[in-house]
C-alpha cells in the first residue's frame, strides 16, 4: 500500500487568450471621462493621456511606475535643447512604457517657447499608432 498517490496526470493543453486593453472613454475636447468603456486604442489614448500629466510621486493614490516628471522642469531655463531633449523623451518613454500595450515611443519632438514645454510623439501600441500631443 503507498502512500502517494498512483493516479498519473494527463498532460492539459491550456490555451490563454489575451483580452483586449479596456478603459473609460476619456472624452479630449471636455477633458472628462464620459462612462463608456472602450477597448484598443481608444482605451489607450484615456491612459496615456493621464500618464503624461499625472505627476509621479506626488498624489499616493498612483503607483510610484505611474506618471511622469515632467513637472522638474518647471521654473528651469534650458540653454541646451539636445539635453532638453533627450531628458523629456526618457522621461515620457518611461512613464509610457510600463503598460504592456506600448511598444515603443517614437519622432518625439520639444518645442520650448516663452517658458511652455510642448511635446508630441507617436506612440506604438499594439493596436495600432497613437499620435500624441501636449
Amino acid at each position: 500500500m503507498s502512500y502517494l498517490p498512483t493516479a498519473i496526470a494527463e498532460s492539459v493543453a491550456i490555451s490563454i487568450e489575451e483580452t483586449k486593453y479596456k478603459d473609460f472613454y476619456f472624452d479630449e475636447e471636455s477633458g472628462q471621462f464620459t462612462g463608456q468603456v472602450v477597448e484598443g486604442v481608444q482605451a489607450l489614448k484615456g491612459w496615456i493621456y493621464f500618464a503624461l500629466r499625472i505627476a509621479r510621486y506626488r498624489y499616493p493614490i498612483y503607483s510610484w511606475k505611474y506618471g511622469t516628471e515632467l513637472e522638474t522642469f518647471i521654473g528651469q531655463s534650458f540653454d541646451d535643447e539636445d539635453y532638453l531633449l533627450s531628458e523629456v523623451k526618457r522621461m515620457i518613454e518611461d512613464a509610457l512604457l510600463i503598460n504592456p500595450h506600448i511598444k515603443s515611443v517614437e519622432d518625439v519632438e520639444v518645442d520650448y517657447k516663452n517658458e511652455k514645454l510642448g511635446i508630441k510623439c507617436t506612440v506604438n501600441t499594439k493596436y495600432g499608432d497613437i499620435y500624441v500631443k501636449i
